[in-house]
């Protein structure tokens, strides 16, 4: 969290919540669905990489953007992160979430309309419909099962030197560097049990009748 978010909560520690005006899309974009044109895709660089800094999750498993004092509740179309998959030099990859966290993968599953799930460091996400190429390269049939094989790297360096993204890439503190081979299996999972097995809170709008309780 930025910290001039963090001296505004402080300064105004009782700012209401609000929800049902902030959606996250399959394709990772924010959308604004309040007193706006529906659908209206936010897209200006600066405030991406604003909301991306300031993006967290409750413990009942409801994700919001902290707009300064103000808690935003996110209506989420799928999965609380959108992965996408970016090729390095020596045949490597790298993982990033929407927001710009590179991470490692330590999950992957495939729901019944043939979308990719991966679990991530900072939880489950869908890859980006335009990933699907990448990740095919690493998928092989093993005892019966598809597997998927991979060099993944985290690099030491900023990853922005590396790869141009829309929201910049940045590095969890706890987040380990370095290259490794993963070797994962592609489980099936069926999309309207994602929400509970990973215990998150697609639709924070419905049912909270105070949603900054």
């Amino acid at each position: 969290m930025d910290d001039l978010v963090e001296k505004a909560l402080a300064r105004w520690p009782n700012v209401p919540a609000i929800a049902g005006w902030l959606k996250l899309n399959m394709q990772g974009d924010w959308l604004l669905t309040g007193p706006v044109p529906e659908g209206l895709t936010i897209s200006h660089p600066r405030i991406l990489n604003f909301m991306a800094r300031n993006y967290g999750r409750e413990a009942d498993g409801r994700y919001y953007f902290q707009n300064g004092p103000q808690k935003a509740y996110v209506h989420l179309a799928y999965t609380p992160w959108v992965y996408r998959i970016h090729p390095l030099e020596h045949g490597a990859l790298m993982l990033s979430t929407h927001t710009g966290l590179v991470c490692w993968p330590l999950g992957m599953y495939q729901d019944e309309q043939g979308r990719v799930l991966i679990e991530g460091e900072q939880g489950i996400g869908l890859l980006h419909s335009n990933d699907m190429d990448l990740l095919a390269k690493g998928l092989q049939e093993s005892k019966g099962e598809l597997i998927h094989q991979a060099s993944w790297a985290v690099p030491e360096v900023d990853p922005d030197t590396l790869i141009a993204a829309r929201t910049r890439l940045r590095r969890d503190k706890t987040t380990s560097t370095g290259q490794r081979t993963c070797t994962l299996k592609l489980l099936p999972i069926e999309s309207s049990a994602v929400a509970l097995r990973f215990q998150f809170n697609p639709n924070p709008e419905v049912n909270q009748q105070d949603p900054n309780s």
